[in-house]
């Protein structure tokens, strides 16, 4: 029978994640969070000091509802003061500093014209040449010249306090990078070169330091031994979760065949290892103690691995998550496997809040979790009496159950689905365990060359059958779905779809069938809807996109895409700065035309020397006017400092057009779109003309 008392880290974890969702999505300030906290703790302390086991027996319901209330307010403190940004000391804070000492945390990245990584601003020299120690983390980029090395981690920099905030997206579902680093903590970005940048002679040492050395060492041996630039940059993220070296071609196979997770640090990677340290030291069970001191081996080992892959966030994940499962396992006390799951959460989460809106954390725990609780009921549906069978029922099972968790938030994420996971999974999972194993032998050979040389090349040849294998997937016929489109709420309705599945599943309730059927109905009526709201959609798109004027004007499920040729042309482009929002707006075909030729097409006239017709809107990339006219039509500049204008019918704050406007700006709009377009608008007084 269910109880909450087998798992009281759950109890504790969902108010406290709920606590951090608030903080950072509907922040509420400090003053009602604290007052509150002061009133409950009170409270709590009033019932635990009545000791009458009667009433507390019957206050039992408050007690929790007060715990709770309580782990929610701590959820909100302590993503509230993990933000650096608002520490009285945030580097940002320092009126008119002119330099900043630098020292390289992590994330170094090296491009062809520069260098990229997280520094940490530890001291400002203001205008005054006062020297001030601060705190806070910024995007560092140096760029490539004499004299300028590649960073590593601990180096210190003076620089010129040239620092900005990071660009917000100037394109609709464009990645929000700047979202992406306040997660991590980071706001502001600096560009520096030999002439504004200063190396310091001093390093500051630090854990990660030594962990980074340890890691490029590893990294120098997997090169040195493994002779091929793409085969060697999957093995580093096989073994060390290292992507900066892999190939774009197939890190997209692997997630189009659902095997992107083998490339990740995770509980598969630290599982090997536990096994193979877990066979070596069998006989210590044997011998007083031998069971104590053979945790503390295997701990060991998987921390020492951890801390030969540079500590990064995914191997923390992975080690501490694995940490809490096998101790509890090994030391044979009655715990439960979930609060051990839930526990290495919440313990992650109140070292970093912000783990909880990293992609890889949602993922690993979702999959963990579908492995603990979905897998051994898929394993009852077939009993195979062979080892090879129960082997490969096993790998299917728990694909199948991993997959099932993790799919809604997938295609949330990232608009696809592989269709043959357990083909993959069955096929690379055995073959990247074996890679695995032999590059860790590699890393324990590598004083002997000419061993390190055979098992080199022996790895080679099973990174490129691996990877030939996950190219030739991914070329069957129809082996992932693309440009699936969830909004959140539709995601949620999946997971509760999941949910109420599961347990009808288990407990047999037929009772549960009618809240699945009224959640199919919810699920399918959003999709239905959002299907008829984008078949009557008209919408002009303006975006914004280095060396291109491109332009989006969607009728229905259709899109006429203006733009020069060498854009329209550039497959990649498109893909990468227009699918994203495409695939939102459900379009399925796409027009496209070119911006140095004139054309009439169905619903659009175009003359490039004025501008476009469509529908009754019109647009115009001349400067005639330096305001935007909306409503009927839109007039905008070149390099407009807004990239999207939708819903054209949606009025927005305006200066009308009227008596002030000046006659020669009404004739300029009359000649060039009414007359030139023989549109049967011409009473001009519909117009509005925006200023920006």
């Amino acid at each position: 029978m269910f109880s909450w008392h087998a798992i009281p880290f759950a109890r504790l974890l969902v108010p406290f994640i709920l606590g951090i969702f608030c903080s950072l999505y509907l922040p509420i300030g400090i003053a009602f969070p604290l007052v509150l906290l002061i009133l409950l703790i009170t409270l709590y302390s009033l019932f635990q000091w009545n000791r009458n086991s009667v009433y507390l027996f019957r206050s039992q319901l408050i007690i929790g509802i007060i715990i709770t209330l309580v782990m929610f307010i701590l959820g909100y403190f302590r993503t509230h003061y993990h933000s650096e940004l608002k520490q009285p000391n945030h580097f940002a804070t320092v009126p008119k500093s002119k330099y900043l000492k630098l020292v390289v945390d992590d994330g170094i990245v090296e491009k062809s014209k520069f260098y990229r990584c997280y520094a940490k601003v530890v001291a400002v020299v203001d205008s005054v040449k006062k020297c001030q120690i601060t705190q806070g983390t910024l995007l560092f980029y140096l760029r490539k010249g004499k004299g300028i090395e590649k960073p590593i981690i601990g180096n210190q920099y003076w620089v010129r306090a040239s620092y900005m905030d990071v660009q917000s997206p100037l394109n609709p579902e464009e990645f929000n990078y700047r979202q992406y680093l306040s997660y991590h903590n980071i706001y502001h970005q600096l560009f520096s070169d030999s002439a504004t940048c200063f190396k310091s002679a001093v390093s500051s040492p630090s854990l990660y330091q030594y962990a980074s050395r340890w890691r490029d060492k590893t990294l120098v041996i997997i090169k040195t031994y493994i002779k091929g630039e793409k085969e060697a940059g999957v093995a580093e993220a096989l073994l060390m979760g290292y992507k900066d070296d892999l190939d774009p071609d197939i890190t997209a196979a692997f997630m189009r065949t659902g095997t992107l997770h083998v490339l990740a640090v995770s509980g598969m990677h630290a599982g090997i290892i536990y096994v193979i340290l877990a066979f070596l030291t069998a006989p210590l069970k044997k011998r007083k103690w031998g069971q104590i001191l053979q945790v503390i081996i295997l701990l060991l080992g998987i921390w020492l691995y951890a801390f030969m892959t540079g500590l990064s966030s995914s191997v923390l994940r992975a080690s501490v998550m694995f940490s809490f499962i096998t101790v509890g396992k090994l030391l044979r006390y009655h715990v439960n496997i979930y609060n051990n799951i839930y526990s290495s959460a919440f313990l992650l989460l109140v070292y970093n809040p912000r783990y909880i809106v990293d992609v890889g954390f949602q993922l690993s725990y979702l999959a963990v979790l579908g492995i603990v609780f979905i897998q051994p009921i898929i394993q009852k549906w077939y009993q195979p009496k062979f080892f090879i069978s129960k082997y490969i029922w096993g790998l299917i099972s728990v694909s199948l159950a991993a997959q099932i968790l993790t799919f809604p938030i997938g295609i949330f994420y990232f608009h696809q689905f592989p269709n043959y996971f357990i083909l993959s999974n069955l096929l690379i999972i055995p073959i990247t365990s074996v890679i695995l194993i032999g590059l860790i032998v590699l890393m324990a050979l590598s004083f002997i060359p000419s061993l390190a040389y055979l098992l080199g090349s022996l790895i080679l040849y099973f990174v490129q059958f691996n990877n030939w294998l996950v190219l030739r997937i991914d070329q069957l016929p129809y082996s992932y779905i693309n440009g699936i489109h969830l909004n959140l709420i539709q995601m949620f309705i999946l997971y509760l779809i999941l949910m109420l599945v599961l347990v009808f599943w288990i407990t047999k309730n037929k009772v549960l069938l009618n809240p699945v059927l009224v959640a199919l109905l919810l699920f399918f009526s959003t999709i239905l809807f959002q299907g008829y709201e984008q078949s009557k959609q008209r919408i002009i798109v303006v975006h914004q996109i280095k060396g291109h004027d491109v332009y989006s004007c969607i009728d229905g499920k259709t899109v006429y895409l203006l733009s020069d040729s060498n854009f329209l042309s550039n497959q990649a482009s498109i893909k990468f700065f227009l699918e994203p929002f495409y695939w939102k707006q459900g379009i399925v075909k796409i027009e496209k035309c070119d911006l140095k030729k004139s054309f009439v097409s169905t619903n659009i006239i175009y003359d490039k020397n004025v501008g476009f017709q469509f529908f009754d809107k019109f647009l115009t990339i001349d400067k005639i006017l330096k305001k935007n006219v909306q409503n009927n039509g839109i007039l905008i500049i070149k390099n407009p400092q807004k990239g999207i204008f939708k819903n054209l019918n949606e009025k927005p704050l305006y200066l009308k057009y009227g008596a002030n406007t000046r006659v020669s700006i009404k004739r300029k709009i009359a000649n060039d779109y009414f007359e030139r377009f023989g549109s049967p608008l011409k009473d001009s007084k519909s117009f509005i003309l925006i200023s920006f």
